[in-house]
């Protein structure tokens, strides 16, 4: 077999074996740990305002990052799927960052909180109703 033909078979097999290696090490990578993670620190009020201000710069800021939001807790429920769920307050009316989250100790409404989670982006609301889109963010923790 010609050399040329050999050096082209030889790194074309080692390009199979390094994007092999690659999956494998993503597929099996595991979640984020988000209470050990590093965090964009932000404000409730500025991240949603971010969103309204420009969806596009905002999602390739914040979203699927780890986010560290401060800002007052205006209620405190849980979702049909039984979790609990943290709105902190924004300056819009009937608009929140929509938290859900993993630990629920020392959650109270009317407090000020430093949550911290993944920032999955912002809701569509529905404007003929009235209902503005709410920030969401997903495996929260309290911070302080």
């Amino acid at each position: 077999m010609p050399a040329k033909k050999k050096n082209i078979i030889i790194i074309f097999l080692a390009v199979i074996i390094i994007a092999g290696a690659i999956g494998f090490y993503f597929y099996n990578k595991g979640p984020v740990n988000v209470k050990n993670a590093a965090a964009i620190k932000t404000e409730a009020a500025a991240l949603y305002q971010s969103f309204l201000k420009d969806s596009t710069v905002a999602k390739k800021t914040y979203l699927n990052n780890v986010l560290e939001v401060s800002g007052l807790v205006m209620k405190v429920s849980k979702n049909q799927e039984n979790q609990v769920i943290v709105m902190l307050q924004t300056n819009e009316s009937g608009a929140y960052v929509n938290c859900t989250m993993e630990e629920v100790a020392g959650l109270a409404e009317n407090k000020q909180v430093t949550l911290k989670g993944i920032c999955t982006g912002m809701g569509m609301g529905d404007a003929d109703l009235g209902i503005m889109g709410d920030v969401y963010l997903v495996r929260c923790y309290l911070i302080k």
